[in-house]
């Protein structure tokens, strides 16, 4: 910018001073010590400043340097300046010789102007004149004023300018590369990093070697990366649990089915009787297997899913599950007692929410003997839910068991249960950051609870 335009900036300066200092020369022009304030601004302007009369006779010329002159022959007659005095002629004679070669062009133009003033850049562009004719009521009469400005001053300037410019464009440079380097240096450190984290998520290695702090947007990606790396672990994590589960659980079932197929066809297919038998334990086992990978399935889908949390009413759900049960119940000769409390609202997730207490109930009526009590009711800014069974009971050491993978009490014993319904309540209750448990006394039932937060 400053080596481009520095020399328009420059004449456009130069040009405007020029017509301001016409301004106040024409102002001046009956002061007392007119000529030593033209010789004063022709000395601060850099100028060449001539009063002529209309034909070109001059009045009285002055420079730069008529300034300096004045004060060193200051002793002289009448203050002259030598330079007017060439080859021992008189000063307006010296002058005379002076005058632009372009003068008698200067003059036609101002005749030929309008307003009686002019101005224009000479033909080769390194300088400005200005040109006005003063008042008639000047103690000159109407004199001719010119005045010459040189242009081209800015040219060394703009020159020590682009030397300027190049070394620091050279230093800018130099220290841009370092500062670069250093920069890339350092981002490319973390990058390496997460690089590393995500080349470790097929092996299922969660460990994060990046260090956060360094860019808020690459603190995201690596945190987004463990989250994904925790996901993949988890999923095959319940992957090969199903897979465990499957080989462990079916075996059983499988094993039952095919040998009373056998039995059917070695031994009891022509016995009518006979076969009905081993064909409803077939069936039986064949019903019982389609449970238990319903459940496998549901444990393993209650570890990977994540909760969509929305506004429930867990009152209307309660409902729902005692509705649901009610027939059962009534087939088993048992009775399910409701003391539920309107309006329970919860933030949580309204299917996992409706198997919870569908688990709770369907694991209630295995035990109960006469009644199962379903109880829900708000207190101190938590909704409590709490399932009870008049059963046996459930011995105190093991009752920190009971939420665990295939485990039944002894004292309860199975009642063909897969031991993963409590499995899965519990995971989904976890997911849900629900306060759960079980209280319970042998020989008079048990009760299943849990706690989630209520919502206005």
């Amino acid at each position: 910018m400053q080596t481009v335009f520095l020399q328009s900036f420059y004449d456009g300066m130069a040009i405007r001073n020029t017509q301001r200092l016409a301004e106040e020369i024409v102002g001046q022009v009956d002061s007392d010590d007119f000529e030593k304030r033209l010789d004063a601004w022709a000395s601060e302007g850099s100028m060449l400043i001539f009063l002529t009369d209309r034909e070109g006779g001059i009045l009285y010329s002055t420079d730069e340097h008529s300034a300096v002159y004045q004060k060193k022959d200051a002793g002289r007659s009448g203050g002259s300046n030598p330079y007017r005095e060439q080859e021992g002629l008189s000063w307006q004679e010296g002058a005379r010789h002076n005058l632009p070669s372009d003068y008698p062009g200067f003059l036609k133009c101002l005749e030929e102007s309008s307003t009686g003033q002019v101005g224009y850049k000479s033909a080769d562009g390194n300088a400005y004149i200005y040109g006005q004719v003063l008042p008639e009521s000047s103690r000159f009469g109407q004199a001719v004023l010119y005045m010459s400005t040189p242009l081209g001053g800015a040219g060394a300037a703009v020159g020590i300018l682009r030397v300027q410019l190049l070394w620091v464009t050279l230093a800018s440079l130099a220290l841009a590369s370092v500062l670069a380097w250093l920069v890339a240096r350092q981002f490319a450190r973390p990058v390496a990093a997460i690089t590393r984290q995500a080349r470790n998520l097929p092996d299922g290695n969660t460990e994060a070697p990046y260090e956060a702090g360094f860019c808020k947007e690459l603190d995201e990606v690596s945190q987004a990366l463990a989250e994904t790396a925790e996901t993949l672990h988890k999923l095959e994590n319940a992957r090969r649990e199903l897979l465990a589960n499957v080989s462990h659980d079916l075996r059983t079932p499988l094993t039952m089915i095919k040998g009373y197929a056998e039995m059917v066809r070695e031994i009891s297919w022509s016995d009518e009787e006979r076969r009905e038998q081993d064909l409803g334990i077939i069936m039986r086992e064949t019903d019982r297997l389609t449970a238990l990978v319903n459940d496998i399935l549901g444990y393993s889908a209650a570890q990977s899913q994540e909760p969509e949390l929305t506004r429930v009413d867990l009152s209307r759900l309660a409902k729902e599950a005692v509705e649901q049960f009610a027939p059962l119940a009534q087939q088993k000769g048992l009775k399910i007692a409701g003391d539920i409390a309107p309006g329970a609202q919860v933030l949580a997730d309204e299917k996992h929410m409706s198997r919870v207490l569908c688990n709770l109930l369907d694991n209630g009526l295995r035990y109960a003997q006469n009644q199962l009590t379903v109880q829900v009711k708000a207190q101190e800014g938590a909704v409590h839910v709490e399932v009870r069974d008049d059963g046996p009971g459930i011995p105190p050491e093991e009752l920190p068991l009971v939420w665990e993978r295939y485990f039944t009490s002894k004292q309860r014993g199975g009642h063909g249960s897969s031991g993963l319904g409590l499995a899965i309540t519990k995971e989904l209750l976890t997911a849900q950051k629900a306060r759960f448990g079980v209280s319970s006394q042998v020989g008079d039932g048990t009760a299943f609870w849990f706690e989630i937060s209520q919502v206005k």
